[in-house]
C-alpha cells in the first residue's frame, strides 16, 4: 500500500531524487530537503516486483495530482507515483471523492 504526495512523490521517492534510478539495491537512504531529514525507501524495482500494489489517497490537496497521474498526460512520468508499474502484478487506485472530483475512479 502507497501513498501519494502533492508533489507526486510516493515510498519516499522524491522528485529529482536519485534513489529513483538506483536499480541496485533494494532499500535506499534518502535526503529530503524541504523536511530537512534522512529517510529510507524501497526503489522502484521491489514496488514494481509486487503483485499487488495499492495507492489509497485522501483529500481534496491531492486532486490536481490524481487529475494529472491518472489523466494520460506525458509529463505526468515526471512524478514517482507515476513510475510505480508492476511488471507482472496489478496496480489499484483508491480515490476518495474529493482527491479526484473529475475522475471516474471512485
Amino acid at each position: 500500500m502507497l501513498g501519494l504526495g502533492e508533489d507526486g512523490h510516493t515510498a519516499s521517492l522524491f522528485p529529482g531524487s536519485a534513489a529513483l534510478n538506483d536499480e541496485e539495491h533494494l532499500v535506499a537512504a534518502v535526503y529530503v530537503d524541504k523536511m530537512n531529514t534522512y529517510r529510507l525507501t524501497l526503489t522502484l524495482p521491489v514496488l514494481n516486483a509486487g503483485k499487488e500494489v495499492v495507492f489509497l489517497v485522501a483529500g481534496a490537496n491531492k486532486a490536481a495530482i490524481v487529475k494529472e497521474l491518472l489523466g494520460g498526460q506525458t509529463s505526468a512520468m515526471n512524478y514517482p507515483a507515476a513510475r510505480i508499474q508492476p511488471r507482472e502484478g496489478r496496480l489499484t487506485w483508491m480515490i476518495t471523492a474529493d482527491a479526484a472530483p473529475e475522475q471516474n475512479t471512485i
